[in-house]
């Protein structure tokens, strides 16, 4: 397992893919930024905090790229091969692609923000700023990785990059759409879901709902790897 742990972070410090990705997340935020929709860094963390879907897609397109590049160039099988447990070469997978999301959902932001209180300024002080920064970060991450988990799964039992990018776009957009329409509609048990809890994190304490979110994206978590290693320990290859 430390082998493979080692392999796993060797690759994440020589791959290109997470800055692309967020590279890419940034230059569309910059065009808001400089067209003035944030007219200041409290505006825009606000606004992205509250911008779920954009996240969301960084990271379905960044667990295809990450996850299914072992599968077509055949480092799964050689990993098979030299003796390693299919749990623990899941488990390694799964932790480069959870440690990945964490720094995409931590540096885009954070590079959206501060890039407006450059060209914008701040209404009260960048210290202020950087504090409901931190803090709504670490309300949102737990509901986040629960969500990202699907796509993590979806790579797994698809195995095909461009079909597992496709497929996770399209939960990530569904997600935000239908469960944003039901709640809208009085579906009142929504107000317990991660994507509901992510919508309103940044304008509300910390409550009860919030909690049963976490545990429910912890289940998530735990049910999209669990089934994800049951798959791969059955697969032939």
């Amino acid at each position: 397992m430390r082998n493979l742990i080692k392999a796993e972070r060797f690759k994440f410090l020589h791959s290109s893919a997470l800055w692309i990705v967020i590279a890419v997340l940034f230059a569309f935020c910059s065009i808001s930024i400089l067209t003035g929709v944030y007219d200041s860094a409290e505006s825009a963390l606000r606004s992205i905090s509250k911008d779920i879907p954009i996240p969301l897609l960084g990271c379905s397109v960044y667990s295809a790229i990450i996850l299914l590049d072992d599968f077509s160039n055949g480092m799964i099988k050689h990993y098979i091969a030299s003796g390693y447990k299919r749990a623990f070469i899941m488990l390694a997978k799964f932790s480069h692609y959870i440690f990945g999301c964490c720094i995409l959902l931590f540096v885009y932001p954070l590079l959206c923000v501060t890039f407006t209180a450059i060209v914008h300024g701040v209404e009260t002080s960048f210290v202020l700023v950087m504090q409901q920064f931190i803090f709504v970060y670490i309300k949102s991450l737990p509901l986040y990785l629960g969500i990202v988990s699907i796509f993590f799964l979806a790579c797994i039992l698809l195995k095909n990059a461009a079909v597992a990018m496709a497929v996770s776009v399209a939960v990530s957009i569904s997600l935000v759409v239908f469960s944003n329409k039901l709640y809208a509609n009085n579906f009142a048990i929504l107000k317990y879901s991660p994507m509901i809890q992510l919508d309103e994190i940044a304008a509300n304490p910390i409550s009860f709902e919030y909690y049963v979110a976490v545990a429910a994206a912890a289940f998530l978590l735990g049910l999209c790897l669990f089934i994800g290693v049951i798959k791969f320990q059955n697969d032939e290859f």
